[in-house]
């Protein structure tokens, strides 16, 4: 899917560049969280803050103001020690922005340092480094050696550098060379991925991080979390009764992340799966965006990824021609009553009452109404039907209006889905336009019966 700004998080961003700045301005340090559940979009809002945040210079010097460190968690998590993986983090961050350092002798020392640690880190059994990541630290420690001595000969000479220096000099040398970059950069630490790492890995996280920075000046540290996992695994790790108290000393405050609003660039994001479809086959002035934000509304982003991919496989299997775009709709009101709302496929044995359409949407087992049955239903509501009675022992009969409505085209379908009612009928007069959709239900069904396996 591709990577579109389709929940507005820009201004929350900006917002958050607001926060970043002010902080720096006070020369403050700080930790906080931004606490989102699984799914809200995270690791997509810290993309979006980083880049704005890469391109803010200080209007003294005109180089950036910002030493920016991305850590990924999971993606070291195999480390027993993740201080190695910072370190390797770092390392990689220095390397690429080498435009940070106009003085060529100051770069190596601190490259030295860096590789020189990296090399004491894996004495205390970190072998797995070079199978995992391709990053042989020895063989960077020659290179220090060679071409970056300074650093690394320093860094010896301080500590008489043995195959098991201490773990927590190793500690000290990164808060001194996290200092001294802080005393001309804000040095901003942006923690990502932690929700994916084992419980204990990632408390460890939190710690070591903390050790690092938390008597540093100028440096902040922002750290995507979903806080309502994290309490429980403290409280699983620790037996806490209360763990918020515990990540107090971790996070100074946390900024919340919702789910977010789908704005009209869901049409955009989703256009892989729009372009199977064709508007002009039933051609309506009902705004799609405004159905297809409402169908996916209060689902978290990756979620909704993932209902996607599961209904276009499903209907690039089943369908050859296009379909309309009401047909598209019903597809994703499908999937949603299913993958979402806990649905089964017996959903269709429940009648559609026309005289109560609170019901259309009710969970066959009674339970709850989807986030999108109020919409749907002021939509379904604001539709002028007429009806008749032919005999008076029939069904009352819900004639269509002539003119194309997306909303008639779902009633009509979502109703000959379900169940036969025994008193109404939902009906269009022969001829006009919803006779192109009327046997979109016959399919639908077949959709059905194959996307529920895929649950």
């Amino acid at each position: 899917m591709n990577k579109i700004d389709i929940l507005n998080r820009d201004k929350f961003v900006d917002d958050l560049l607001r926060v970043m700045e002010n902080i720096s301005e006070n020369k403050a340090s700080t930790c906080f969280a931004l606490n989102g559940a699984w799914g809200s979009g995270k690791s997509f809002v810290l993309d979006m803050f980083e880049a704005k945040l890469g391109q803010i210079q200080s209007e003294e010097t005109f180089t950036d103001k910002y030493f920016i460190i991305r850590y990924d968690s999971w993606q070291y998590d195999y480390y027993e020690e993740p201080l190695v993986a910072i370190v390797a983090t770092m390392i990689s961050t220095i390397e690429e922005k080498t435009k940070l350092f106009p003085d060529c002798k100051e770069k190596r020392e601190i490259l030295g340092m860096l590789k020189a640690a990296g090399v004491s880190l894996l004495s205390l059994g970190n072998a797995v480094v070079k199978e995992k990541t391709g990053m042989d630290f020895q063989k960077a420690y020659e290179t220090v050696l060679k071409g970056e001595k300074d650093g690394a000969e320093a860094y010896e000479k301080i500590h008489e550098y043995d195959v098991y220096f201490g773990f927590n000099k190793v500690m000290d040398e990164l808060i001194a060379l996290l200092q001294e970059l802080a005393e001309k950069y804000t040095v901003v630490i942006i923690v990502d991925e932690l929700d994916r790492c084992l419980p204990e890995y990632a408390i460890k996280i939190l710690e070591r991080l903390h050790h690092l920075t938390e008597n540093n000046n100028n440096t902040i540290m922002i750290i995507a979390i979903d806080k309502k996992q994290l309490m429980s695994s403290v409280k699983q790790i620790f037996g806490f009764e209360s763990p918020e108290k515990y990540l107090e000393k971790f996070f100074n405050f946390e900024i919340k992340l919702d789910y977010g609003i789908p704005s009209e660039k869901i049409v955009e994001k989703y256009a892989s799966y729009i372009d199977l479809f064709d508007k002009e086959i039933f051609p309506f002035d009902d705004s799609i965006e405004e159905c297809l934000q409402n169908i996916l509304k209060d689902i978290d982003i990756r979620t909704q990824e993932q209902i996607i991919k599961k209904v276009m496989l499903t209907h690039k299997l089943l369908y050859i021609d296009k379909k309309d775009y009401s047909f598209m709709c019903m597809e994703l009101i499908i999937a949603a009553m299913l993958f979402i709302y806990n649905q089964d496929a017996n959903f269709l044995e429940k009648t559609v009452d026309m005289s109560n359409l609170e019901s259309a949407f009710t969970s066959s087992k009674g339970k709850y109404q989807p986030t999108f049955s109020t919409f749907f239903i002021e939509k379904f509501e604001q539709i002028s039907f007429s009806s008749r009675h032919r005999f008076s022992d029939e069904p009352l009969c819900y004639i269509l209006p002539s003119k194309a409505s997306l909303y008639g085209a779902i009633i009509f379908t979502w109703y000959w889905m379900h169940g036969k009612n025994k008193n109404t009928v939902i009906q269009y007069t022969k001829g006009d336009s919803y006779e192109v959709i009327s046997h979109n239900y016959e399919e639908l069904k077949k959709f059905v019966e194959t996307i529920s396996m895929m649950r």
